[in-house]
């Protein structure tokens, strides 16, 4: 089929493709996360910013050539900015979304706009390209680029009405009683004066989750960074609860955190959690998921499902999450390519 190339900025775009962006993006969410509620316009358009820091950003966009009103493809290409907090150790890496609306799929679309990214990786010298899939389709394009799938990792999900919620009060009570110098705190809002410590601490935790065989470096959370994030979420009326576990010292020795949707209120999805290396043994990682469980119960009365992810390696808080009934919801592979491979590629047709 005959199609348009075109280039966007959503740091600057027109409300015409904004209105082609989220007919597309709701399209694509039905075909990933098919019966999951979808963020709302306004919502997006305010997250979108997101994208942009830190990063150069360049983004295409495609449409049958005698329709101009629909989009069918998405791609996004990044890569660290020069002097930004995770440059090091990220500096050959372009991360790269491409998305073709199934109904388009085979038709050559995913082979022009990988020409696109090939040259924005030789051009601004990054050897890596890096992408994500959680689509058989995309996962056997990929194949035949021939790129490793160097990380899995599961969405899990429970149902609140399936929780063993005796275990639950359980693992909360045993918790200060095996760490009876640490207690947990909650915040919707990280306080000033330790906003430094808990993005270091965050941020140690992050890197030391599993990682496999992804050559990546370590991903660096500000407090910048983290408040632009809070402030996000205070605008599209998303509720952001951390727990963290402190010692007797003020030391922050783990932390788990959750986002919100009223709109979405029977969906909660659960991010980070985890413990400091010299803090583990200790039934810390069960007393955070615990506290936090018991704080949903009583703050979110209309949830009735979690969501978190974990990488496949991850046995310690695999474990945890299947005594919680946490069970796969579906596989994401994260994977990566070298730039010269996917010009040998595109060469042999």
């Amino acid at each position: 089929m005959e199609i348009e190339i075109k280039p966007i900025d959503f740091l600057n775009a027109t409300r015409n493709e904004w209105e082609l962006y989220h007919s597309f993006r709701r399209k694509q969410h039905e075909e990933e996360n098919p019966g999951d509620p979808v963020l709302e316009d306004d919502k997006e358009e305010v997250w979108m910013d997101s994208v942009y820091e830190n990063f150069d950003v360049f983004t295409y966009y495609v449409t049958p050539r005698d329709n101009p009103n629909e989009m069918i493809a998405l791609l996004r290409a990044r890569y660290v900015s020069e002097g930004a907090p995770s440059y090091a150790g990220n500096e050959h890496i372009m991360r790269t979304l491409l998305y073709v609306l199934k109904d388009y799929r085979r038709q050559g679309i995913g082979r022009e706009l990988l020409k696109i990214v090939t040259k924005l990786a030789q051009e601004h010298g990054k050897s890596l390209i890096m992408t994500g899939t959680s689509q058989e389709d995309g996962r056997k394009a990929l194949k035949k680029l021939g790129a490793k799938e160097a990380l899995a990792t599961k969405d899990n999900r429970t149902n609140l009405d399936t929780i063993d919620w005796a275990m639950v009060k359980e693992w909360n009570e045993e918790g200060p009683q095996r760490s009876p110098d640490s207690k947990i705190e909650f915040y919707t809002k990280i306080p000033d004066e330790i906003l430094e410590d808990y993005c270091k601490v965050y941020t140690e935790i992050m890197n030391q989750a599993p990682i496999d065989e992804l050559d990546r470096g370590d991903i660096i959370i500000t407090p910048e960074q983290w408040r632009k994030d809070e402030q996000r979420a205070e605008e599209t009326g998303i509720k952001w609860i951390t727990a963290m576990t402190r010692e007797k010292d003020g030391t922050i020795s783990g932390m788990t955190d959750v986002y919100y949707e009223p709109e979405h209120a029977h969906l909660l999805y659960q991010a980070l959690t985890g413990v400091q290396e010299d803090y583990r043994g200790s039934g810390k990682g069960k007393w955070l998921k615990a506290a936090m469980l018991l704080k949903i119960q009583e703050e979110f009365p209309d949830i009735t499902t979690i969501t978190t992810g974990n990488a496949t390696s991850n046995a310690p808080m695999i474990a945890i999450n299947e005594r919680l009934g946490f069970k796969p919801h579906k596989e994401l592979y994260s994977c990566q390519v070298d730039t010269e491979k996917v010009v040998d590629y595109l060469k042999k047709k």
